[in-house]
């Protein structure tokens, strides 16, 4: 049984949830370096709330984003399917961004090890996982 098909009221509710997790993931994702280096060029203290609030709510958007369009797929009535190309590049990239984005600005609810080393080969690896994902999601290669 379908309870939603593309373009029903169920599923385009399903899609608004997606687009807006993702689009608060990703704009904190591009955010919060600039706000860490503005903070550590003016002073050496702690993290401002400003980058606290980025980071945790960062990881949990872009974490959103995957299960709302995943659900997508299931919802879509066979339209989508987790076997064409776009989604399982997909999926992979999403489950490094995510990654790349706990580690790099960690929620203040969870531990993580401390990376902050590798902070920028992490943003890096964001950016561009972000950023592939767009092509992908527009432009649908295998589909």
């Amino acid at each position: 049984m379908v309870t939603a098909a593309v373009n029903d009221n169920g599923y385009n509710i399903v899609l608004l949830l997606h687009l807006l997790s993702v689009i608060v993931g990703t704009g904190s994702a591009f955010l919060a370096p600039a706000i860490l280096a503005r903070e550590q060029k003016e002073s050496k203290l702690s993290p401002s709330s400003v980058s606290s609030l980025l980071a945790t709510v960062m990881s949990p958007a872009l974490l959103l984003g995957g299960v709302f369009g995943g659900a997508l797929v299931g919802l879509s009535d066979d339209v989508y399917d987790f076997g064409q190309t776009w989604l399982a590049i997909g999926g992979g990239l999403w489950l490094l961004a995510v990654a790349s984005a706990a580690l790099a600005f960690p929620p203040s609810f969870i531990s993580l090890p401390d990376v902050t080393g590798k902070r920028a080969l992490l943003s890096a690896t964001l950016h561009i996982s972000l950023a592939v994902m767009l092509v992908l999601m527009v432009w649908k290669p295998g589909y």
